[in-house]
């Protein structure tokens, strides 16, 4: 069964990444997870041509923040963006935040900071329902 290609995950926190990463290679989902520490090492990122199919996004990060991404990653061509499913990660989004994101077309859902297994997978199965997202499926099976 073939995995997606790449996930991005946008955070300053290393033990978040950390975590995160992890969480993501027990599902068995995706090939890569590559990891920025602010917004802009995402773009660079990206525009060295390795788009992942999903980026989790902090709100809160120096240099570049998840807003200030999101404004850049707006103006790239549209070779970089591909159909980049965008889900903007915190602790608890006020509900500015809430409204502001849900204003933001490239922002598809927000959710909590630490993923789990079954946030992972649930996201994988609604937005990639063909045959990538089956090894997802089969872990998501075992986790319920």
């Amino acid at each position: 069964m073939k995995k997606l290609k790449r996930f991005l995950l946008i955070d300053d926190s290393k033990a978040t990444n950390f975590f995160n990463k992890t969480i993501i290679e027990k599902v068995q989902c995706v090939e890569e997870v590559f990891i920025a520490e602010n917004g802009k090492q995402a773009l660079d990122h990206i525009q060295s041509e390795i788009i992942p199919e999903i980026i989790f996004l902090d709100i809160n990060m120096p240099v570049m923040d998840g807003w200030e991404f999101i404004a850049e990653y707006q103006k790239l061509d549209d070779r970089y963006k591909g159909s980049i499913i965008i889900l903007m990660l915190g602790t608890d989004l006020s509900k500015e935040d809430e409204e502001r994101a849900e204003r933001i077309l490239e922002i598809k859902e927000y959710a909590q900071k630490m993923l789990t297994k079954e946030s992972v997978c649930k996201i994988v199965t609604k937005y990639f329902k063909r045959s990538e997202s089956d090894s997802c499926s089969e872990s998501y099976k075992k986790i319920i």
